[in-house]
């Protein structure tokens, strides 16, 4: 009774976590235009289904939506109109934090199949809910994509706890200023505060965001001030191991993990 009584209690509690995603910015491929109209991308999420966002007939159309958060997607819901001059077929899922070649960088959620136009198609991706800020809808071959709504399921993941500096000072002064907060520069535990870590950096003035982690010329290894571990990493392939580097992440692309001399100048995180 008690096992069947905690059963519920925890189902319950998943339902009213995960939510509809509502807003996010929109892209697609290009623009179809009819009558003075413009069927931008932006049409896929208004809530009429009568409106659709419609690109131009080419080879390989994508619409893809950030959704200015990390998200754990559970399901993509498409609403098409039916029409005769589109296919759904052969087009795919793609979710993850990367906007390298408008998303498709990202891992294959699912491919679109056994569509319906005319009533609501529900897809999971095949490995079960992926963890994302970005969701592409990508088409094969030459045609249009035509979306007339999308609604994404999914819960919003904790904020880590960064606090985004904008101020540019040196590594050792961001340490120093982290520090008088009783706190400390930024530590990337997975890809989860990576993801969150990417998305904040957007907001700094300055290319990169300075991190917690330091190298050792010494002893050549890199090491999170904080004393945790090095599990997780996000390098770029342009990494230099220099006495007086320190990492710091990208603020636009895919927020890689570069060395920089420490008396360089950046925004910084502080995280408890």
């Amino acid at each position: 009774m008690w096992s069947l009584l905690l059963l519920l209690m925890s189902l319950i509690a998943v339902l009213k976590t995960e939510e509809l995603i509502q807003g996010g910015k929109t892209h697609q491929t290009s623009e179809y235009e009819d009558g003075g109209v413009t069927y931008g991308s932006n049409r896929a999420i208004d809530g009429n289904l009568e409106t659709c966002a419609h690109s131009l007939k080419q080879s390989n159309s994508w619409w893809n939506i950030d959704l200015l958060g990390l998200y754990e997607i559970s399901e993509i819901i498409i609403y098409d109109v039916d029409q005769p001059n589109f296919d759904m077929s052969d087009s795919f899922i793609y979710i993850g934090n990367s906007t390298e070649t408008n998303g498709l960088a990202n891992s294959r959620c699912t491919k679109i199949t056994n569509f319906n136009k005319g009533k609501k198609n529900t897809f999971k991706c095949d490995e079960g809910s992926m963890l994302g800020r970005y969701v592409t809808i990508y088409s094969k071959g030459n045609r249009v994509l035509i979306l007339c709504e999308v609604w994404i399921n999914g819960t919003r993941k904790a904020d880590p706890g960064l606090m985004l500096i904008k101020e540019n000072k040196t590594w050792v002064d961001a340490l120093s200023y982290c520090r008088t907060l009783n706190m400390h520069l930024a530590y990337i535990s997975d890809i989860e505060v990576q993801a969150k870590a990417a998305f904040e950096s957007t907001q700094s003035n300055s290319p990169f965001v300075w991190l917690g982690l330091r190298y050792t010329c010494t002893l050549d290894f890199w090491f999170w001030i904080n004393g945790h571990s090095l599990d997780y990493t996000n390098w770029s392939t342009h990494t230099e191991k220099e006495c007086d580097m320190s990492a710091a992440m990208e603020t636009t692309g895919d927020h890689l993990w570069y060395s920089k001399p420490d008396n360089e100048t950046f925004n910084f995180f502080c995280t408890e």
